[in-house]
């Protein structure tokens, strides 16, 4: 069993929030994480801000450095954010967290110039720049996509106090940290695992050697043609069938369906060659999926974990879970005291097998960190 007691907190976060975005809030924020630190120096701040801030988030950014007495503050814009203490919404303002120099965040370009190869690294990005995000590097990643009311933009991102201009940030953590990566999937299985053989576009023509539409449960049927977007399509992200049980995989929601010719259109593009199962989005099975992953890990852990970062989908949340936000809930009660920190985004970034990023939908991205040289 983990023992608690024994662990002074290193990394601490902090909020704040009101009905506008005043820049104060990102400046208050570190200043409340700083209170329930151990007397260190911050070598880093990972900050969030509420996406009003998109448009001018410079003199926030500035104030979080000025609190923390570091320039190295890392982050993004997003709708809906989070700590282990609770989610913001429907409010305008900061989260943020704090780390002392021996585990601080670091940009991935300067860790390459001091020959370090971090195992894991956190990558932030707008739904613009999302795909060049995820392969512009060859280390297994974790992250989120920022979110916004509309999904217009503008969208911001920083790294080192200066926003992108390509609108992504890779960074990492020293390599004396262990990270422990959860994915926790929010949709229900309706069919077995099938393979693509003829696709156009967005379409699907033929699955399991007949018409797409054919390849659904009866019943699911009608529901592809009245109402589609209920639908999901679950597509491996290669070839391998195995790819499909062990969550690698990419949601599309179904767009249309018709009966004539057979061919069901997705929100992606499918490949040929590649295994498909359909599905729909389940609180229920949600729930399973996070609390199972979590247990899991607690139960393989002998040391508290230092902090941990939460990336839910924008989709799930208090409102896809009946008012109360069961990702947050479960950690909370796994770890209790164990600052978190993220934001509710319009993607989830994870590893891969093919790749060493895959862009997810509708599920929570956990990524645990924990001292490799902490004593049980």
């Amino acid at each position: 069993m983990i023992n608690y007691s024994l662990n002074p907190q290193r990394v601490a976060t902090g909020s704040s929030y009101g009905a506008s975005p005043d820049d104060e809030h990102a400046y208050l924020a570190v200043e409340q994480a700083l209170k329930k630190m151990d007397d260190e120096s911050i070598g880093s701040v990972l900050l969030f801000l509420t996406s009003a801030y998109a448009h001018a988030p410079q003199k926030a950014i500035k104030n979080a450095a000025k609190a923390a007495g570091t320039p190295q503050i890392f982050g993004c814009c997003s709708l809906h954010l989070l700590t282990e203490q609770e989610w913001l919404m429907d409010v305008e303002g900061a989260v943020a967290m704090v780390f002392p120099r021996d585990i601080a965040l670091q940009p991935l370009t300067v860790m390459q110039r001091l020959n370090i190869a971090p195992s894991c690294v956190l990558t932030l990005s707008s739904p613009n720049a999302s795909t060049i995000a995820v392969n512009s590097t060859s280390h297994r990643q974790i992250g989120a996509i920022s979110s916004d009311e509309y999904g217009h933009g503008p969208y911001s991102v920083w790294q080192s106090g200066r926003v992108e201009e390509h609108e992504f940030s890779l960074s990492a953590f020293p390599d004396n940290l262990e990270t422990h990566i959860i994915v926790a999937n929010s949709i229900k299985r309706l069919s077995n695992n099938q393979r693509i053989n003829l696709t156009n576009s967005h379409s699907l023509l033929q699955v399991n050697e007949r018409r797409a539409l054919d390849s659904l449960p009866i019943e699911l049927q009608k529901t592809a043609q009245q109402q589609p977007y209920n639908l999901l399509c679950a597509i491996s992200e290669n070839s391998d069938i195995k790819s499909l049980e062990s969550g690698h995989f990419k949601l599309h929601h179904v767009v249309s369906a018709n009966n004539n010719t057979g061919e069901i259109q997705l929100s992606g593009r499918p490949k040929s060659g590649r295994h498909l199962f359909w599905a729909v989005r389940d609180p229920q099975e949600a729930e399973q999926s996070i609390r199972r992953q979590v247990t899991e890990l607690q139960e393989t852990l002998t040391n508290q974990p230092l902090f941990g970062l939460m990336f839910p989908n924008i989709g799930r949340g208090p409102e896809f879970f009946d008012g109360s936000d069961k990702d947050l809930d479960c950690f909370q009660a796994a770890f209790p005291d164990t600052p978190l920190i993220g934001f509710y985004g319009n993607g989830e970034i994870t590893p891969g097998v093919s790749n060493k990023g895959l862009i997810r939908r509708y599920s929570t991205v956990l990524a645990v960190y924990c001292d490799k040289n902490a004593q049980p």
